[in-house]
């Protein structure tokens, strides 16, 4: 871990108990506290409220609770609704482990506080379940938020559309009051929020997986993060593929070089797959064994480019890896991408491998003295996020007349940059690639790909036979 010493917190979460034969499961609540500035903490609670409660009314609808009292009995918020159940969730009202999911938020000032939670029939309060818990306020700016543990989050789109039970620092967050990863998906993301110092401040974070012993199961290198002044939200996906069923304890620490860690944890459950022998259990074995069979370096070498197929939250997680994290991480990767699971091999490691060897052989630059991996080049990037192109237009001596579409030679250093035209028959977009400085360094200047950006000037980085093949071969008009 991090620092001289480790002070833990845990965000609150208090389990309903396993019922006795017959009776309703018991409510489980999770309160997640933040901090707003100007003393102000504020708890987002997500409650798991049982069907099971329903099973001995006459209605298919309870009224949930929530009250907040302080430390000397005053109430300071109460909210209460009433929860029409749908006929497809009132379906499953028999099941015990069955629920509905209610959520809300508060502020509190610095102290320690009494919430209470009430959900019932309403016609049948008798029947009811109930939890109360207590919270403390943070006292002043903590390190860090609690942590999130949840089985998506996501950007949250600036249209207002989606379904969140938490929204924070940008992100919305599928999350419940306990959290479950199955076996089918077996991925956790978490988020947490790191409020540093008053100036610009660097910390270290580590995650950790424990079991129900305690002992270390997994923890990943420390994460140097920067933090601005107002604070950064921190999130990502761990991969968890072959985790036995059980629960586990994830501890993420904060500190910085030579200081106290804090670490908050929260704790998940996994379960198996929801089929007894997936199809893709024999292609599974057959990805173990080949990622097994590769050196840390083979490794390294040639599925280096999964970073770049991935979202920028788990291209930071599967970099902070160690090698047999990887592993596991990449036999869940490549194994839920495969279009024919129960066929022989894995068509999608099998175009992986192609594209790595062609984009190795063609797209390595050399910068300096230091050779650049050929998924980090414009053109590596390109192919092997597309593929071939369907069209492409090649001129390595635009200088000179005759066929654009010919290979010319090697290049000249008169007149206007060589060029590269790709053009993709799926999407239609059509990607402009030149080499500036003759030293086969190939920079995208140009794209219709709405999903990435042209250089604001590239109109003034080309030249007329380049402007000419653009127009001829792609109905491109640049303005020279």
């Amino acid at each position: 871990m991090l620092g001289l010493g480790l002070l833990v917190s845990a965000s609150i979460a208090v389990r309903g108990q396993v019922p006795e034969a017959g009776e309703p499961r018991g409510v489980e609540t999770s309160l997640l506290r933040s901090w707003a500035g100007d003393g102000v903490t504020v708890v987002d609670g997500l409650v798991n409220v049982p069907l099971g409660m329903l099973a001995g009314g006459t209605t298919d609808a309870y009224r949930f609770e929530v009250t907040v009292n302080d430390s000397d009995g005053n109430q300071l918020f109460r909210d209460s609704w009433v929860r029409e159940v749908s006929d497809q969730a009132a379906a499953y009202v028999e099941i015990d482990a069955s629920y509905l999911l209610e959520s809300f938020r508060f502020g509190l000032r610095p102290g320690v506080y009494e919430v209470d939670i009430r959900a019932y029939p309403t016609d049948a309060a008798d029947l009811g379940v109930r939890q109360t818990i207590a919270v403390e306020a943070f006292a002043e700016r903590p390190p860090a938020s609690d942590l999130i543990l949840s089985t998506r989050v996501e950007p949250l789109d600036p249209s207002g559309g989606g379904s969140w039970s938490v929204s924070r620092g940008g992100f919305g967050i599928s999350a419940a009051a306990r959290t479950v990863v199955l076996a089918d998906d077996p991925g956790l993301f978490y988020y947490i929020e790191l409020y540093g110092a008053d100036e610009e401040s660097t910390v270290s974070v580590t995650a950790e997986i424990r079991d129900p012993s305690g002992a270390s199961l997994f923890e990943t290198p420390a994460d140097e993060v920067g933090v601005p002044p107002g604070g950064r939200s921190f999130t990502g996906r761990l991969p968890l593929a072959g985790l036995p069923a059980g629960e586990y304890e994830f501890v993420m620490a904060v500190g910085s070089d030579g200081g106290t860690a804090i670490a908050r944890t929260a704790v998940f459950e996994m379960r198996g797959p929801a089929s007894v022998v997936p199809v893709a259990s024999v292609n599974e074995s057959e990805l173990s064994l080949y990622f097994n069979s590769l050196s840390d370096a083979e490794l390294e070498k040639t599925f280096g480019g999964v970073a770049v197929l991935v979202t920028e939250a788990e291209r930071n997680t599967y970099e902070a890896l160690p090698p047999d994290a990887k592993r596991r991480y990449l036999v869940e990767f490549f194994g839920s991408r495969d279009a024919s699971p129960q066929d022989p091999g894995n068509s999608f490691l099998d175009e992986y491998l192609e594209r790595i060897a062609i984009i190795t052989s063609r797209y390595g630059e050399r910068v300096g003295t230091d050779q650049r991996a050929a998924w980090d080049t414009d053109m590596g990037f390109i192919y092997l996020t597309r593929g071939e192109p369907a069209d492409r237009v090649v001129n390595y001596s635009p200088s000179d007349e005759g066929e654009p579409s010919a290979l010319i030679g090697a290049g000249s250093f008169a007149g206007e940059p060589p060029y590269e035209i790709w053009q993709y028959q799926d999407t239609g977009f059509v990607y402009l690639f030149i080499e500036e400085n003759r030293f086969a360094n190939w920079r995208m200047i140009f794209t219709t790909d709405r999903y990435m950006t042209s250089m604001a000037d590239w109109e003034r980085r080309i030249g007329a036979n380049c402007a000419r093949d653009l127009t001829t071969y792609f109905g491109i008009v640049p303005r020279l």
